[in-house]
Formats: structure tokens, C-alpha cells, sequence
């Protein structure tokens, strides 16, 4: 696991802004509502910036606008940046997004060969069920699917199961795992179908409620859809960035005095970084024989 030191932590912090700043002039560009979302509204509105342990940028989209920044990321020539998706990035089990720099590196996980630059995440925000208990049937329903992707991206080489060869009495764990890794690609498009079909059951446009079934908070993610009905900006870094219009409203459900400081104890990033490099995109195989060190 490598550490993001307190010396590296400002230029770290420069290069998130960068992306930040290209994905508001997308916005900008194509006429695209976001709003940044969790960490990053509290720091807007807390310190201005960054809260000052964090290390991460977040923000969300309602559904039709996040489905045009797909298709203009995918048409247009995004120069030193990259939109990474489940669809375009082996490995990937998120199904949301990460806008990138492409001369940058980051692999999160070890159990996961998933590499890509520096980023700042973007969710789909979606039209969820008027009835509350639906709308949590339906969100724990898609956390189970996002479970099995999940699963099925930690096992990556062969080898890993062959140990399990040693124990007879596991051969016929070995024999289904082999099935499952065989058929893993096609088994992956099928979570990413069931995902997108959960998500789209209700249009984002008619709907009273809203959800982020990609977001962490679980029953939390559930919320009227009028505390987003509008923009109020504020600035971040030296940037004027958008928060929702309710953003009070937005993060008391979440986090209740979130003007209040955390305990000391609890002031550190909670996001892994198991390799990064903040000069050039480095392969999986030399990460692999970096970790391995």
C-alpha cells in the first residue's frame, strides 16, 4: 500500500483540480448540470476547497445529463483525459464513472488488475419508485448485483484456484470456479444489462424521488428529488463549482452537523491506493512486480 504523504499531497491535490476544472468546462460546454456531491460539497462549503484530510472529488449527474457526458466522452477527442466506465475499462466492476488524466496512474485494489490515471468520480443520479419501501427494495436489489461484479473481478489469473486442487474435497468448487472464470465476460455483461435495466425503471424526468445506486450510503441515497431542483454555486479551491440547491437539506440527511469537525482520530482518507504515480501511466505488469517488491 503506498501513502500519500503531506509533501505530495499538494501537487496530488493540483492534479484533481485539473480534471475538476476540465469536467466544468465540459459541463459548461454542453450545457450539463452536476453537483458535487459528499466530501466534496462539505468542503466547498466548510473550507472552501478540500477538506483538508481528504483526498478524493465527487460529484453526480442526473441521468440524462450523465448519459450525454457518456456520449460525448466517447466522440470527441479528450486529450490528456479519459472517461472510464464499466463498458470501456477491463476490469472495472463500478458502475459509475471516473473522468482521468491519462499521463497519471492509480490501481485501488489489490485483488482488482483494474488501472487507470488520477480521477475524480461521477455518479448517475436516478429516478427511483414514489414509495419509499420500492425505492430501498430496489437499491438493495442492485447492491446484490454490484456484490456478485465485484466478486467476480477479484479473481483474476488461473492460478488462483489451482490450490484449491490440494483439497479433494474442493474439486468441485474448482471445477465450478473454472466455469465461472471461463465465462466471466459473458457473465459481467449480464450484471452491467441488470444494473442498467434497475436503474432506468424509472425516468429521472418524472420521477419524485431520486437514488444513486452506486453510492455508499445505502438507504441513505434515497431522497426527494426537489432538494436537487436547481444549482446554488459556491467556490472550491479558487473554482465556483455547483452544489444542489437544497444543499442543506442534501447533507443533513447524510451527515447530519456537517459543519461540525470529526473527531481528530477520524480525520484521515478512507480510499486505498495500493500504486500511483502522479508522473506517467505505468502497465499492470509493472505494477505487479512493483507490489511484489
Amino acid at each position: 500500500m503506498m501513502i500519500l504523504s503531506p509533501a505530495l499531497q499538494p501537487r496530488w491535490n493540483a492534479v484533481l483540480l485539473d480534471i475538476f476544472q476540465h469536467f466544468i468546462a465540459l459541463c459548461k460546454t454542453h450545457n450539463l448540470t452536476y453537483y458535487c456531491a459528499g466530501g466534496t460539497a462539505i468542503g466547498a462549503i466548510r473550507h472552501q476547497g478540500f477538506i483538508p484530510w481528504d483526498d478524493d472529488i465527487d460529484v453526480f449527474m442526473p441521468r440524462p445529463d450523465y448519459d450525454r457526458l457518456m456520449d460525448i466522452c466517447a466522440r470527441q477527442d479528450m486529450g490528456r483525459y479519459e472517461l472510464c466506465t464499466p463498458y470501456n475499462t477491463p476490469n472495472y466492476f463500478m458502475h459509475f464513472s471516473k473522468l482521468c488524466r491519462r499521463d497519471t496512474t492509480i490501481m485501488e485494489r489489490v485483488d482488482t488488475p483494474c488501472v487507470y490515471g488520477m480521477f475524480i468520480d461521477i455518479f448517475p443520479l436516478d429516478g427511483t419508485a414514489d414509495d419509499k419501501d420500492e425505492a430501498l427494495q430496489l437499491k438493495r436489489r442492485f447492491e446484490k448485483i454490484q456484490n456478485r461484479m465485484e466478486a467476480i473481478s477479484t479473481r483474476y489469473r488461473f492460478t488462483d484456484y489451482l490450490a484449491l486442487l490440494k483439497q479433494p474435497h474442493e474439486w468441485g468448487r474448482f471445477v465450478r470456479k473454472t466455469i465461472g472464470f471461463v465465462a466471466r465476460g459473458a457473465y459481467r455483461r449480464y450484471l452491467l444489462r441488470k444494473m442498467d435495466a434497475i436503474c432506468r425503471l424509472y425516468p429521472f424526468e418524472k420521477a419524485t424521488n431520486v437514488v444513486t445506486y452506486s453510492g455508499v450510503y445505502h438507504g441513505k441515497e434515497v431522497y426527494p428529488k426537489v432538494w436537487i431542483a436547481g444549482t446554488k454555486s459556491f467556490m472550491f479551491e479558487g473554482l465556483e463549482v455547483d452544489l444542489p440547491l437544497r444543499y442543506d437539506e442534501y447533507l443533513r440527511h447524510f451527515f447530519g452537523d456537517y459543519m461540525q469537525l470529526p473527531p481528530v482520530e477520524q480525520r484521515m482518507s478512507h480510499h486505498e491506493k495500493v500504486y500511483f504515480n502522479m508522473d506517467e501511466r505505468v502497465s499492470l505488469a509493472t505494477i505487479r512486480q512493483t507490489i511484489r517488491k
